[in-house]
């Protein structure tokens, strides 16, 4: 008998596909991905291949991250040497104390995640010393306008974050130092640290940084006050196109458009004779008192108050041992960074990490410390410091 089975089917053999390789991948798919990695990885990943190297240049990768929003807040310290020399690093910011609560009270314990201090890859030699007060910084680019004190310079030096590199800007119209600088709508504001009577047309200065264009103002006349002519002012800012004074207890503005001088108060609102530093984030100011409280005021000129960021006692402790406080914007947080010399070795800085909230319809900010910690840097002393922040 015959049998009717047929002959067994065979099992078509699945032949595996080859490993997917990211080297296949197109360019532009390439570059995309490695546009979202934060900066920080770029080293490392520079040192795969070449074309992860030419791919990671910064005239490349830079373009792309602008194209897909990609940007990151990068921090920059910049120490005062004793032997005038300053020494420029990147802070790579890890949470190093956790904000826990014990028996009822709130405490910083410290855990091991760390953080690291990375020196800027340009040479000192290649980097001027840095300015006390007159440096503003917009988007990637860190302007150091003028020359040191008692060193006028008509000068602009500017580092770009994203290269690393230093470049002349057009010079001002008449040299300063020691002069007052504030940053509104891509323009930097420059005030007074020149020869008031021979500089008098020039004394205000605007650069547009989208026409590379110095543009001159006069200064006050004397009647309108002559404090305003000290070059000693507690705070200057910009709101709405008016330049803001705060000089000798008083309040000014100034309209670049009429040339008006306005004495708003004859007794400031800002508390210039105890605040140590203060800075400007998205239309709000803040300052820290030489007593540890951090304050804060709406950039509206008329009607100004000053009141303190509440839930931050623990903090005021720490902020009141500084002889020496700087303040940045960090993506929107407040970071305040300060030297103790009772707290810190000569070569320790401090600095706090704040989460700011706005409550009660804006009448009320509250602030909670994200992280605390204290950063060593590699010398053995400076005489001051700096501290700048940049969206790259």
């Amino acid at each position: 008998m015959i049998s009717q089975e047929g002959e067994p089917t065979q099992k078509k053999k699945t032949i595996p596909e080859p490993p997917s390789s990211f080297s296949s991948l197109p360019q532009e798919i390439t570059e995309n991905i490695l546009a979202r990695v934060s900066r920080w990885n770029y080293p490392c990943l520079s040192l795969v291949s070449k074309s992860f190297r030419s791919l990671l240049s910064p005239l490349e990768i830079y373009k792309t991250r602008s194209q897909i929003g990609a940007k990151e807040t990068c921090v920059y310290v910049c120490l005062d040497l004793p032997n005038q020399c300053a020494r420029w690093f990147s802070l790579w910011t890890k949470p190093n104390i956790k904000q826990t609560k014990q028996r009822g009270k709130t405490t910083f314990k410290p855990d091991s995640s760390g953080n690291s201090v990375v020196p800027t890859p340009f040479s000192s030699s290649h980097s001027p010393p840095l300015p006390c007060n007159y440096i503003q910084t917009v988007g990637s680019e860190i302007y150091l306008i003028g020359g040191p004190y008692r060193e006028r310079s008509c000068s602009v030096r500017i580092l770009d974050c994203k290269s690393h590199t230093w470049r002349d800007g057009p010079n001002m119209t008449v040299a300063r130092d020691a002069s007052s600088t504030a940053s509104f709508d891509e323009k930097i504001y420059v005030i007074g640290g020149c020869d008031d009577d021979a500089s008098y047309a020039n004394w205000i200065e605007v650069f547009d940084i989208k026409t590379q264009t110095w543009t001159a103002f006069p200064g006050p006349v004397p009647d309108v006050d002559d404090e305003l002519c000290n070059d000693d002012y507690a705070l200057v800012n910009v709101f709405e196109g008016k330049i803001y004074l705060a000089a000798d207890e008083k309040d000014y503005t100034y309209d670049p458009k009429d040339g008006t001088w306005k004495l708003v108060r004859e007794k400031s609102s800002f508390l210039s004779n105890s605040v140590r530093f203060w800075c400007e984030m998205e239309n709000v100011l803040y300052c820290c008192t030489e007593l540890g409280h951090l304050m804060w005021s709406t950039s509206e000129i008329e009607g100004r108050e000053w009141r303190e960021i509440k839930g931050l006692d623990k903090l005021r402790k720490h902020l009141k041992t500084g002889n020496e406080i700087e303040m940045a914007n960090y993506g929107g947080k407040l970071l305040v960074m300060w030297h103790s010399p009772f707290l810190c070795k000569r070569n320790e800085i401090w600095y706090a990490m704040i989460c700011l909230e706005s409550r009660c319809d804006g009448r009320e900010v509250w602030g909670k410390v994200e992280c605390l910690d204290v950063l060593t840097f590699p010398v053995e002393s400076f005489a001051s410091f700096h501290c700048l922040t940049a969206s790259v």
